[in-house]
């Protein structure tokens, strides 16, 4: 009863405010909106981004824009337009209804996000290399077949570069997606749908695809394949064949390999997942008509794609190449960085020793924005997914400016964009229907917390064709095409500042629960995309190359440590600034020999206007570190007493020696002759120093306690037993007149 009344009251709550509220829920009042014209620029990729304008009539203040139900964000709005951004598309792209809705009503348009030449339908393009489409009925893209290959990327592979000196270091000794630097994965559905042939690509895998512009998305544009797991259909077993190993066999014992437990459990729980890379299998080298006596079998020249099960013990489609050799499958008889011709076979869909050809590996080089890892490296470095971001990205303007260059990265064309290959892409034919190949480059924020799980908040994304902005090195018939592309400052500064999880190393651990922690995660991915028929529909086969690193980044415009300026006006900015050494704010000048405001070294030149400073907290403007005698007096730079004291050599002979060379009481910088003079010649004239018991207690000059320092004042009587003019001891004598005191400061009357 009491659960019935309940219901009742909030029944009859709603009915109240559904009555109260304004505009839609009051009905019609007026003219329905009307569109004329959905207008933009040429939308390419399903990211989003543009600015459309809607013409039309009977807009007002309640109208709100969709794009195939995605809301977009009006910019400006009158009666007879509306101008917004558009959102991001579906994956496979294509045309979308735009509505305008408004109190009174709604109407609705077209609008296309245009994905480039279909694979089913591509055509020659004149920024890229495109296959000429076969006839397959206009039929949709019903599953696809992924292939990471990571074996000379330096973050995730295991390349050892021998040709490459700065190449190999640092690339050799981990693995993270397998000891093979290869993963994968497949999927079909029971329904044709059109997505992007390469949905999990890279190391996180996304589905946004674009043109020549850099997309920033919030969210960024991720794959839920939870939504559709349904309707998947087993695609089979997939293998890739490389006649290069054709005449290879190994035999592999794997139970050397290490295992790790994948989402945790208990200690004794069973490792579901087996990863090649913590440790390394025995293998050797088979001859013709040798046996294996201990551990399977493998043809070198096979690669086995085998499909993961999860911890239900049901198929997620994320493959694993079943391949425990250690080298590079996808090299060809010339070298690692050329083209190879694999065969692929999915016999269980009737795709059979189908022909097809893959670039090399995709490696990048950082020219611009992160911090070398080696030294003198020519031209740039590839191990920019080890290293870190400069969060100053100023041109030279003084302080951070949307137009600046943050990052600067390069790669070599792959040759069969620049007609050098010796193989080529198979011609368009009954079982391969297209293919394309492009670079595309991200940065995720990758968010981790307890309670908030794993999000990807904002994603900036740009697709670029293999040979993007060209330019050429060397010369005559040695010149190498190269490709070049520069993330914005205005990119890097819409990205959040991010924390890595708690701990000291690369993965951390997620110590704090309120913690906002994670990555942000830059990726570089050369795919190339095949269509290819098969018993269930058009498959797509994509292999992908690159890079990707983790890293922490600060926004240059979160505090004034960042933020490129000269906050306190010292000459030093942000992290050269010692005052940014424990906080966030620049407060002012420090004492160190390149910020205290002083010449120390006698060229003119003070602090960051001296070449010699590199930064505020650093001594290099000091006359300590020049190799000379500066001041004459037998010992240079360190081995003088001055330079242990301070920044400069300041004084020579009597002045360092420790000694009251004059007899005053006071030694070396100490005693008032040494300000002026390099020699400790005898009394002055300040109370403390001119010889006299300027107060009558008995002591004199540096005796007295009332003397802090030579050219302070004689002031009177202490406190102690020897300077309070008593005779503590009864014996006759008074302070200094008693032999028991041998100083006004610590000694004491006794007899």
């Amino acid at each position: 009863m009491r659960a019935h009344a309940s219901l009742l009251l909030i029944l009859a709550g709603c009915e109240q405010l559904a009555a109260e509220l304004p505009g839609y829920y009051d009905g019609a009042s007026g003219p329905a909106p009307t569109i004329d014209s959905v207008e933009s620029g040429q939308q390419n990729g399903n990211v989003g981004g543009l600015t459309v304008t809607i013409t039309g009539s009977n807009f007002d203040d309640s109208a709100m824009v969709q794009f195939a139900q995605r809301n977009a964000v009006i910019q400006s709005l009158s009666d007879s337009e509306i101008v917004v951004t558009a959102p991001a598309g579906p994956m496979g792209g294509g045309t979308v209804t735009v509505t305008v809705g408004t109190a009174n009503g709604f109407d609705t348009a077209e609008y296309v996000y245009d994905m480039g030449p279909d694979l089913l339908e591509s055509s020659a393009g004149e920024d890229n290399v495109e296959g000429q489409a076969g006839d397959y009925d206009g039929a949709d893209v019903v599953g696809y077949v992924l292939v990471n290959n990571f074996w000379e990327s330096c973050y995730g592979g295991l390349s050892s570069r021998i040709d490459d000196t700065y190449g190999a270091v640092g690339c050799t000794e981990f693995a993270y997606i397998g000891f093979t630097g290869t993963s994968g994965n497949a999927e079909a559905l029971e329904f044709a749908y059109p997505r992007l042939l390469s949905g999990y690509q890279g190391f996180f895998g996304a589905t946004d695809l674009g043109d020549a512009q850099w997309r920033v998305q919030r969210p960024g544009e991720v794959a839920y394949s939870a939504a559709i797991e349904d309707f998947h259909v087993d695609l089979g077993s997939v293998r890739l064949s490389n006649s290069y190993y054709d005449d290879d066999r190994v035999c592999a014992d794997m139970a050397q390999v290490a295992s790790y437990r994948y989402g945790g459990g208990e200690d004794d729980a069973p490792a579901p997942y087996t990863v090649y890379g913590s440790g390394l299998p025995d293998v050797s080298k088979l001859g013709e008509g040798e046996a294996c006596e201990s551990g399977n079998v493998y043809e070198v020249g096979e690669m086995e794609f085998c499909a993961r099960l999860n911890e239900e013990g049901v198929p997620d489609y994320l493959y694993e190449a079943d391949y425990p050799v250690d080298r590079n499958f996808f090299a060809s008889s010339r070298s690692g960085f050329d083209p190879v011709e694999v065969s692929l076979d999915m016999p269980e869909v009737g795709v059979d020793d189908v022909s097809l050809v893959l670039p090399e590996s995709l490696v990048v080089y950082n020219t611009e924005g992160m911090g070398q890892m080696l030294e003198d490296t020519p031209g740039g470095h590839d191990l920019w997914s080890l290293s870190t971001f400069e969060h100053c990205f100023d041109d030279g303007d003084g302080g951070e400016d949307l137009d600046d260059t943050a990052l600067t990265f390069e790669w070599k064309v792959s040759t069969l964009h620049t007609g050098e290959a010796e193989v080529g892409y198979p011609e368009v034919d009954g079982e391969v229907l297209g293919y394309r190949t492009y670079v595309r480059i991200s940065f995720t924020e990758l968010s981790l917390g307890w309670f908030g799980g794993i999000a990807y908040p904002v994603r900036a994304t740009i697709t670029v064709p293999d040979n993007y902005n060209t330019f050429e090195v060397g010369d005559g018939r040695d010149a190498e095409l190269w490709s070049r592309l520069t993330v914005p400052a205005s990119v890097m500064y819409q990205l959040p500042t991010v924390t890595p999880p708690g701990g000291n190393s690369q993965f951390g651990t997620l110590a704090n629960p309120a913690d906002d922690s994670g990555y942000l995660i830059a990726e570089f991915q050369r795919v190339t995309e095949y269509t290819i028929a098969t018993e269930k529909g058009p498959v797509g086969f994509a292999y992908v190359t690159g890079d990707f690193g983790f890293y922490e980044w600060k926004n240059p415009t979160d505090d004034t440590c960042h933020d490129c300026l000269d906050g306190d006006g010292d000459g030093w900015i942000d992290e050269l600034d010692p005052d940014c050494g424990s906080g966030t704010e620049e407060l002012g000048g420090g004492d160190t020999a390149c910020n205290d405001g002083a010449d120390n070294d006698g060229d003119g030149l003070v602090d960051a206007d001296d070449p010699e400073c590199e930064k505020g907290s650093g001594d290099d403007e000091s006359n300590c570190n020049n190799g000379r005698d500066d001041d004459g007096d037998g010992y240079e730079d360190e081995d003088d007493a001055d330079c242990q004291r301070g920044d400069s050599e300041m004084y020579a002979d009597g002045c360092v020696n420790g000694l009251d060379d004059d007899g005053d009481g006071w030694a070396d910088t100490d005693d008032p002759d040494c300000l002026d003079d390099t020699e400790e010649a005898g009394v002055g004239a300040a109370d403390c120093n001119d010889g006299i018991d300027g107060d009558g207690d008995g002591w004199i000059d540096a005796s007295d306690p009332d003397c802090t320092s030579a050219t302070g004042a004689e002031a009177g009587l202490g406190t102690g037993e020897c300077n309070d003019g008593v005779d503590n001891d009864g014996n006759g004598d008074i302070d200094s007149l008693d032999p028991d005191c041998t100083s006004a400061e610590a000694g004491s009357e006794t007899p």
